[in-house]
């Protein structure tokens, strides 16, 4: 038994690294020429956990295996790297600036409190008072709901005439009964020059179907911005009960029929989503303009549109901001989904996450000043 245990331990200990390894690698291949890379990154925080409590336990051993952990670790730097900032978080400065400064915003709103066809008006008030206290410069959201008929909400004109915003552009991608309308919008306090939506797909949703992208004059240059909600999973509460109890072994509710849909369609998400970052990547990269890619991308940092979209670009948490900058409220302690990326032409002075307990996502903002050309 003395020797079963730490061989035991071992055999479990190289299958982990194997996994940790591969979590960490495999999303560089895109998912749509092979699927499983999709599901890689989506492990590695915990892979990677499960690989730092193995470091002790072969110290009590007195064994030289731990080793074999901190190589793997290592050999995953990268993945750990754009994971988790360690350095102090850095939030907007109040008052005036030496350098002119303006913020960009971006939330995936969840229909501005809109729930199956119903307003819950605790969530729409929590909305717009976020919204108001943040009172970014430029505000992207995603998800966005708004209603034509005047006993209903008309989120635009709330928007603008709470918090001042004289310029905005809707993709409008859907609309029900002639006056519901759903897509991405992007407000602003400074000029928009140009804005376009650019088609990208289908979403039943209707936000997921195009990118947005606008050219704005600040502080007299002119910016290019691309916002966008990348292909969702779209979980219903009957697969969020099933990936619960896929993660937790509760093999009563686990049914095989509904866990191969779920896959199935997962599948076909990570594929569609592959093809959207590309298309967003390109976008940026053809900007006559320092562009600034924000938004839902629905994907880990560890993840092929997260590599894809920020080859070239900054990443605005990871400059300014700390821990793993959650930005679901639900699944798991450290999704980060939502970004800020910006061209090397941007100085990134700060970087907020707003959490509040009834949003499914939480806003990002982040305070940029353009470098001096050169």
């Amino acid at each position: 038994m003395h020797v079963f245990i730490p061989r035991l331990l071992l055999c479990c200990n190289g299958l982990l690294i194997a996994a940790l390894l591969t979590s960490a690698w495999l999303p560089y291949i895109s998912p749509h020429y092979w699927w499983p890379s999709g599901f890689a990154g989506l492990l590695f925080p915990v892979l990677l956990c499960i690989t730092l409590v193995f470091i002790p336990i072969w110290i009590l051993y007195k064994k030289w295996y731990y080793w074999l952990c901190l190589a793997a670790i290592a050999l995953c730097y990268k993945a750990i790297l754009v994971s988790v900032s360690l350095r102090p978080a850095e939030e907007m400065a109040a008052g005036s600036q030496p350098v002119p400064h303006f913020t960009v915003m971006t939330f995936n709103t969840s229909s501005m409190g809109v729930k199956g066809y119903r307003l819950d008006k605790e969530l729409h008030s929590g909305i717009l008072q976020t919204l108001k206290a943040a009172s970014p410069d430029l505000l992207c959201l995603q998800e966005f709901y708004t209603n034509d008929d005047p006993a209903l909400t008309n989120n635009i004109a709330a928007i603008q005439q709470q918090l001042g915003y004289p310029y905005y552009y809707f993709t409008s991608d859907k609309t029900q009964w002639n006056t519901w309308h759903y897509g991405i919008i992007l407000f602003s306090r400074y000029p928009v020059i140009h804005a376009r939506k650019v088609p990208c797909g289908y979403s039943e949703a209707g936000s997921g179907s195009s990118i947005l992208e606008a050219d704005v004059r600040v502080h007299g240059d002119t910016i290019r911005v691309c916002t966008a909600q990348l292909r969702s999973y779209m979980f219903n509460a009957a697969d969020l009960a099933q990936l619960h109890a896929i993660k937790t072994m509760d093999g009563r509710r686990a049914e095989l029929p509904a866990a191969r849909s779920l896959l199935s369609r997962m599948r076909h998400t990570f594929s569609a989503r592959a093809e959207q970052a590309r298309l967003l990547q390109r976008l940026a990269e053809q900007s006559p303009h320092p562009v600034i890619v924000c938004g839902d991308l629905n994907d880990t940092p560890v993840s092929y549109t997260y590599y894809t979209l920020s080859r070239h670009l900054q990443d605005a948490f990871l400059q300014k901001g700390s821990g793993t900058g959650r930005t679901l409220s639900f699944l798991s302690p450290t999704l980060r989904i939502d970004y800020i990326l910006a061209h090397s032409r941007f100085n990134i002075h700060g970087y907020r996450t707003f959490h509040h307990p009834l949003f499914e996502h939480f806003p990002v903002m982040a305070s940029f000043s353009l470098k001096k050309k050169t």
